[in-house]
């Protein structure tokens, strides 16, 4: 039996000291007194009765360092329950890194103020006529192309009449010179 001082159980369990004082205050936590007085925890029953008689709450508590997902473990009354559900068969490594992490607070509202700066920045860039919408670009497109499409298409009767001369055999395959042309264009 090793002991130690509340304030090291508070640092080997990763709480405050008011965290463990309120625990040995409950009785969640046991203490030994020595012959000194002084009260003292047992490292080695320690995690135990912690993990027993302490309810984990979500998002209080140490966090793991960044970019690591935080695991969490059976207590030991846990894993020696006797279920009738077999075990869960191990899961691949691929599905065990699909689980996203949770980002805490500070993280989400940068990721939100930064997502936020970027669009003020496209409605200026757009209010400037820097930037257009897609659709609006792909329309006038659209306009260009047909236009240029009828302009071509009517070469051959502009021909016929600036050179009256040219007979229906003449301007047919002029037309169909055009036609091909403007099919080659489409492929």
């Amino acid at each position: 039996m090793r002991l130690i001082t509340k304030a090291d159980a508070a640092r080997a369990l990763g709480v405050t000291r008011e965290a463990v004082y309120a625990a040995i205050k409950t009785g969640r936590l046991s203490i030994v007194r020595t012959g000194d007085g002084r009260e003292l925890v047992d490292s080695t029953t320690m995690r135990d009765e912690w993990g027993r008689n302490t309810q984990k709450r979500i998002g209080v508590g140490p966090k793991p360092p960044a970019g690591q997902v935080e695991r969490t473990r059976l207590r030991p009354h846990e894993a020696t329950s006797t279920s009738s559900a077999p075990p869960l068969p191990p899961q691949p490594e691929s599905l065990a890194q699909t689980v996203e992490r949770i980002p805490d607070y500070e993280e989400s509202r940068a990721r939100t103020e930064h997502l936020k700066a970027e669009l003020l920045e496209l409605e200026r860039k757009q209010k400037e006529k820097i930037l257009v919408r897609a659709e609006e670009v792909e329309s006038k497109w659209v306009e260009i192309i047909t236009l240029a499409r009828t302009k071509i298409l009517g070469i051959p009767t502009k021909a016929k009449q600036r050179i009256p001369d040219l007979d229906t055999d003449a301007i047919g395959i002029l037309d169909d010179i055009v036609r091909e042309t403007l099919e080659d264009l489409a492929a």
